[in-house]
């Protein structure tokens, strides 16, 4: 269990950075959006605010699985299931939308980086969700029969 502890943890850690990185730019500097990304679109005022209302959700959804993530470190027997959640998430809003961005001509140095951080996600989660999965399954073995 202590392989799926550390992967909630470092995984939580990650997403809370990302979070906190995201927070900063929807809440206090909406501005620092527009000058921090080549947009295929006008960068005036409606614009912007359209895009950080709608980046908005992004940020409010990583910060709540950030904290989801590091609350489960807490007892990862029990979350194992989140694990799969995650791996899924990843994948889809991780490597897809990535993928669909660098198509929609959007940096691609970048968002193949973070492809990269998307699958080492995706592989340690399937490592460390399988480990724990066997070990419940042998622990459950190891129960004598009652009667």
């Amino acid at each position: 269990m202590k392989k799926l502890k550390w992967w909630f943890l470092a995984v939580g850690v990650f997403y809370a950075l990302l979070a906190t990185m995201n927070m900063y730019f929807v809440l206090f500097n909406p501005a620092g959006i527009a000058a921090n990304f080549d947009f295929p679109f006008s960068t005036s005022g409606n614009e912007v605010r359209a895009f950080v209302d709608g980046w908005a959700a992004f940020a409010f959804e990583i910060l709540g699985i950030a904290t989801f993530l590091l609350w489960a470190s807490r007892n990862p027997r029990r979350y194992v299931g989140a694990v799969w959640a995650l791996v899924w998430l990843e994948f889809t809003h991780g490597v897809l939308d990535d993928a669909y961005l660098i198509a929609r001509g959007y940096d691609p140095g970048f968002y193949i980086g973070f492809i990269v951080v998307h699958l080492i996600i995706i592989v340690t989660g399937v490592i460390s969700a399988r480990a724990a999965e066997t070990e419940i399954a042998l622990s459950w073995a190891s129960i004598p029969p009652r009667g």
